[in-house]
């Protein structure tokens, strides 16, 4: 396939593309408008069924809280697919890091940079557990919040050094949470059937609507999910960071 043929396909199959962009944004409902039945059904029986006051949360892990196992079991296989591609291979060899770069100095970070590091530490790692702990009650949950504690760690990284972020993912603590995290979800739901309830069924008390402890298995299903999604992400990074930071460090020592 010559040059042209192929900028003329790419022009086509862009055009097409666009149009099809273009015919999705103009058939969107206006904002604020909702035409279907489930936004009343929703709002109407999240609180005398549940007790819950967020919809969202309602809907993820009650109204469709199977759908949200699949999803916590897409992201674990995903997290899992990334580490075996990053693992060392059989027939790699080992060998010094060639420095591409002999001229130029090593990094080192600024004072600012450290005292932020140490500083966002303590806030970002509190306000990711309270973003899982309140997904029942305000906006947010284990997905959100789950990324946030996983940030926190990373200012370890920014404030420290490499070795300290691997301190957090030593004897496979992280693993065995992220692991804890999937299995938990799976096994709240799994509890009514020991009883001949459905999948997912809420055996918890409800609770006072507004309070911390209540709307049953919310809270719990939420809190599974952020001990996964902060597992996955301090897992994933690590193993990037593992990639890239070996001629730093070597020039270091």
């Amino acid at each position: 396939m010559n040059d042209r043929l192929r900028n003329t396909l790419f022009a086509l199959a862009a055009a097409l593309l666009a149009g099809c962009l273009v015919a999705a944004f103009t058939s969107l409902p206006t904002f604020g408008r909702q035409s279907g039945a489930y936004r009343a059904l929703v709002l109407e029986s999240m609180e005398p069924m549940r007790h819950a006051q967020q919809a969202v949360a309602a809907v993820t892990f009650d109204y469709r809280g199977f759908d949200t196992l699949a999803e916590e079991f897409i992201l674990f296989a995903a997290v899992a697919g990334g580490l075996l591609l990053l693992r060392r291979q059989e027939d790699e060899e080992t060998r010094e890091p060639t420095d591409q770069a002999p001229d130029r100095a090593g990094i080192v970070a600024a004072p600012a940079v450290l005292g932020l590091g140490v500083v966002m530490f303590p806030f970002t790692l509190l306000l990711g557990i309270y973003v899982v702990l309140h997904g029942h009650l305000t906006p947010g949950g284990g997905f959100q919040g789950g990324v946030l504690v996983a940030t926190a760690f990373y200012y370890v990284y920014l404030s420290g050094e490499y070795g300290d972020l691997l301190k957090i993912k030593r004897d496979h603590l992280a693993s065995h949470l992220e692991a804890a995290g999937a299995m938990s979800y799976a096994m709240i739901g799994a509890l009514p059937l020991l009883s001949d309830y459905h999948y997912m069924r809420n055996l918890f008390p409800l609770g006072v609507s507004g309070e911390l402890l209540s709307t049953g298995t919310l809270p719990l299903l939420n809190t599974a999910v952020g001990i996964e999604v902060a597992s996955a992400f301090v897992l994933l990074i690590a193993a990037f960071l593992r990639q890239v930071l070996v001629i730093r460090r070597e020039k270091k020592s």
